[in-house]
């Protein structure tokens, strides 16, 4: 995940630059629009590059350490975690050596975001949705 989000983003950079775009790429549904974004999500606290790299790296150690301690046949809860720490290294390298992330994916409607964000939406939603799934699940009776 990560190695596939550092490529698209030195490919998108060096054969585009940035800023470009908006260029269409599947008819009103999907644009290259390439950003550099120092913020957040919709670009929110565009000088908190310092907290985001603090926040990130508290992420990080906190998924590291929730990981281990989950039984080994959780996958939707190990797959969610991988996608979501992936996403947080990728961004927290561009971050700590850039200051800024680089954002190229564009669908009507949504701030631009990379493939490390989608990662971590991925991630967020897995774990969601294997939260529910094992709730639906007969717990076994302690005795």
């Amino acid at each position: 995940m990560i190695v596939v989000d550092r490529v698209t983003k030195i490919v998108v950079e060096q054969r585009f630059g940035v800023p470009y775009g908006p260029r269409e790429i599947i008819d009103h549904v999907l644009f290259l629009t390439v950003t550099r974004n120092a913020g957040a999500a919709f670009g929110l606290f565009q000088t908190f590059t310092l907290g985001f790299l603090l926040i990130s790296a508290v992420v990080i150690v906190g998924i590291l350490i929730y990981y281990w301690r989950l039984p080994p046949h959780d996958w939707p809860a190990r797959l969610g975690l991988a996608l979501v720490l992936g996403g947080a290294i990728a961004n927290a390298y561009d971050r700590g050596v850039k200051g800024s992330v680089i954002d190229f994916i564009q669908v009507p409607h949504w701030p631009i975001f990379n493939v490390a964000d989608s990662a971590i939406t991925v991630g967020v939603a897995v774990l969601l949705l294997g939260t529910v799934w094992r709730g639906g699940r007969p717990r076994p009776r302690r005795a």
